[in-house]
C-alpha cells in the first residue's frame, strides 16, 4: 500500500541567481548549500512527509538526489525566472503532488536553501505547533529590538518615524520586540494557501529563531558571515 503523506516539504533551488551565481549549490564548508537544508530535513525525520527539490537544472537535481531529496520533475522555465514567486513554486509542486497521488497533503512547508542553519529541532517544533492548536500557519521569525518610534521611512529626503504620536523610545528596556519573517521556514495549511494565495493566514504562529538560525544568504557579505559561523563552530 502506498504511503500517505500529510506534509509536503518544498526546497526551491533555481539556477539563475545573479547576486551570487549558483549560490544554491556553492560549497559551504565543503558541501553544496542546498545539502545543508536536505540534511536538516533528513535529521528532523518528520513523519508522513515527502521532501522534494524544485529546480530547473539537472545538475542541481543530481545534487539534490544525492542529498536525499526527491526530484520528480524539473521546474518549467516560466516558474524559474527572477519574477517567479515562492507561491508559484509551491503551487506547481502541489499540482504535481495532486496529479501523482490523487489528493493534497494537509500541510506544505517551504525551506529555502539560503537559510542553511535552521536546526532539525526547528522543523519538529513547527509541526508540533501546527498540530497542537488552532494555527493555520507557523512562520520562522526573528526579533527586532525596536518599536515603531525608532523605525523610519524617508519622506522628502528626511526621516519620519512610523509612529510619531509619542516620544522616541530608544532604550532596549522600553521596547517590546517586533517580529519579522526570517525566510527560514514557512509552514501553512494547504487549503488556505491555495484559496487565499498567501503564506500568512490570520491565525499564524511565529517560531522565533536566533540570529544564526535566521541568517538568509543573499549577498557576498552574507556568505562571509555564514563561513565565519562555521569556522567559529557556531553551527
Amino acid at each position: 500500500m502506498a504511503q500517505a503523506f500529510d506534509l509536503l516539504v518544498v526546497v526551491p533551488a533555481r539556477s539563475g541567481s545573479k547576486g551570487l551565481p549558483d549560490k544554491n549549490v556553492r560549497p559551504l564548508a565543503g558541501k553544496p548549500l542546498l545539502e545543508w537544508t536536505a540534511q536538516t530535513i533528513n535529521r528532523a525525520a518528520l513523519p508522513q512527509s515527502l521532501a522534494l527539490l524544485s529546480t530547473d537544472a539537472e545538475a542541481y537535481a543530481e545534487i539534490g538526489r544525492n542529498a536525499g531529496l526527491a526530484v520528480p520533475f524539473l521546474r518549467p522555465a516560466c516558474h524559474a525566472t527572477d519574477a517567479a514567486s515562492s507561491l508559484q513554486v509551491v503551487e506547481h509542486a502541489l499540482d504535481w503532488f495532486r496529479g501523482n497521488h490523487g489528493y493534497l497533503p494537509a500541510w506544505v512547508m517551504l525551506l529555502q536553501p539560503t537559510s542553511p542553519f535552521r536546526s532539525p529541532a526547528i522543523l519538529r517544533q513547527a509541526m508540533t505547533l501546527a498540530n497542537g492548536g488552532n494555527a493555520d500557519a507557523v512562520i520562522g521569525c526573528k526579533e527586532i529590538q525596536r518599536n515603531l518610534t525608532t523605525l523610519f521611512q524617508l519622506r522628502d529626503g528626511f526621516m519620519q518615524a512610523l509612529d510619531n504620536r509619542q516620544p522616541i523610545q530608544a532604550s532596549r528596556q522600553q521596547t517590546q520586540p517586533l517580529l519579522t519573517p526570517n525566510g527560514a521556514m514557512y509552514l501553512v495549511r494547504t487549503d488556505y494557501l491555495l484559496e487565499y494565495k498567501s503564506f500568512y493566514p490570520p491565525q499564524t504562529v511565529p517560531l522565533v529563531m536566533n540570529a544564526i538560525q535566521s541568517l538568509d544568504i543573499d549577498t557576498a557579505e552574507d556568505w562571509a558571515i555564514a563561513e565565519a559561523f562555521v569556522k567559529q563552530g557556531l553551527v
